[in-house]
């Protein structure tokens, strides 16, 4: 049976200031992430401004074919919390380019939680800590 790789990407990070995210935006940045992790959208993005005005900014939420990717920005603390998880492996470094990209990361961490059928879980933390 071939190796069946479950790998969870989770960013918490400091950027620069930024404001908002607009709904085109989100989209852009997901369209990129999903292309650097050969990844394909099932259905339409779904976004939100803050409902709870404590906590200005913006959060989406992108189902793909192999599990979600999430991202929330918080506009007055300029910080964000992203997400991905997927049964299918992907290069992590070169989502968190394009999350630096769109945001201008100045200081993050994270971690990476990779697990497979036929092994245990391994954890990485990545970032400043």
């Amino acid at each position: 049976m071939e190796e069946l790789t479950h790998l969870h990407l989770t960013i918490n990070a400091k950027i620069k200031n930024m404001g908002n995210v607009p709904k085109k935006r989100a989209e852009s940045i997901v369209r990129d992430i999903l292309e650097v992790a050969d990844m394909k959208a099932l259905g339409p993005l779904v976004w939100s401004d803050a409902a709870d005005l404590d906590f200005p900014g913006q959060s989406f939420v992108q189902m793909i074919t192999t599990s979600h990717c999430s991202l929330h920005l918080f506009s007055d603390t300029n910080e964000i919390y992203f997400d991905l998880y997927s049964c299918k492996d992907f290069n992590a470094n070169e989502v968190i380019n394009v999350l630096n990209s769109y945001f201008g990361l100045d200081e993050y961490h994270g971690m990476i939680y990779r697990r497979g059928n036929n092994h245990g879980i391994e954890i990485s933390k990545i970032g400043r800590w």
